[in-house]
C-alpha cells in the first residue's frame, strides 16, 4: 500500500511540473539592454545614449548637410524560455506620447534580425546600432491619424520570439523608429517600467515532453504489477 501510495505521489508531482510548465514567464529588459543610437546619413554615427529614464525618435530632413537620425534599441532575454515553446508572445511599452512637427507622422517598432551576433544584454557593448539602420518597422506605436496619447501599448511578437528561439538566441531586439519631424518617447529598463514581453501558455519542448510522458507510463506499469 506505501509503495502505491509512493508512485501516485510522483505521478501527481510529474502532472504538476507539466501544469507548470504553462504558466506565463515575463521577459524583462535589462537597464543595459537599452538606449538610443543616433547618426547622420551623410557624416556618419554619433553615437549610443544609454541609462536615462526614457528613449525616443527622431528624423530631422537637413539638406544638403545629410539627415539626422534617432532609433531606439531594445533587448529582451529569452534565456528563461530554454527549453520551451510559448504560444504566445506579447510585447508590453509604455509610451510617453508622439507627435509630429510635419503634416503627417508615424513611430513603429520592428523585431531586428540579430543573426549570429552573440549578445550580452548591453545593446552599447552589443554594437547594434549599425544594424538598427535598416529601420525595421510592421508595429504601428503612433501615426497622426489616431493620434499619440501616452499609455500601454501592445503588439504581437510571437513569430519573432519563436525565429529567434529557433535560431539559438538568447535575446531577442526590437528597433523603435519615426518618420520625419516625428518624435516621442517610451519608458527604459531604468524606470522599471521598460519594455517586457509576456509570453504565455509555455510548455515543455517536444523532447521534455516525450520523457514526460516515458516517465509516466513507466509509474503507471508499475503500479499496474503492484495490484
Amino acid at each position: 500500500m506505501t509503495s502505491r501510495y509512493v508512485i501516485l505521489g510522483a505521478l501527481a508531482l510529474l502532472l504538476a511540473a507539466s501544469l507548470a510548465a504553462q504558466a506565463d514567464i515575463m521577459l524583462v529588459t535589462p537597464p543595459a539592454g537599452d538606449g538610443t543610437y543616433a547618426w547622420n546619413s551623410k557624416y556618419g554615427p554619433y553615437g549610443y545614449s544609454q541609462g536615462g529614464l526614457e528613449m525616443g525618435v527622431g528624423l530631422g530632413m537637413n539638406a544638403p548637410y545629410g539627415n539626422d537620425y534617432t532609433v531606439s534599441i531594445f533587448e529582451i532575454p529569452l534565456s528563461p524560455l530554454a527549453g520551451q515553446i510559448p504560444t504566445s508572445a506579447t510585447l508590453v511599452v509604455e509610451s510617453l506620447g508622439f507627435g509630429t512637427g510635419y503634416y503627417y507622422g508615424s513611430a513603429s517598432i520592428g523585431w531586428l534580425n540579430t543573426g549570429s551576433a552573440v549578445l550580452t544584454g548591453d545593446f552599447v557593448a552589443d554594437d547594434l546600432g549599425p544594424a538598427s539602420k535598416s529601420l525595421p518597422g510592421g508595429m504601428t506605436i503612433y501615426n497622426s491619424d489616431n493620434g499619440g496619447a501616452p499609455g500601454t501599448k501592445t503588439f504581437d511578437v510571437l513569430s519573432y520570439v519563436q525565429a529567434d528561439l529557433a535560431a539559438g538566441r538568447s535575446f531577442t531586439t526590437f528597433v523603435l523608429s519615426g518618420s520625419r519631424d516625428t518624435g516621442g518617447s517610451i519608458k527604459t529598463g531604468e524606470t522599471a517600467q521598460g519594455p517586457y514581453i509576456l509570453a504565455g501558455g509555455v510548455v515543455p519542448e517536444p523532447a521534455s515532453l516525450t520523457a514526460l510522458g516515458m516517465g509516466l507510463a513507466g509509474l503507471l506499469g508499475a503500479l499496474r504489477r503492484r495490484r
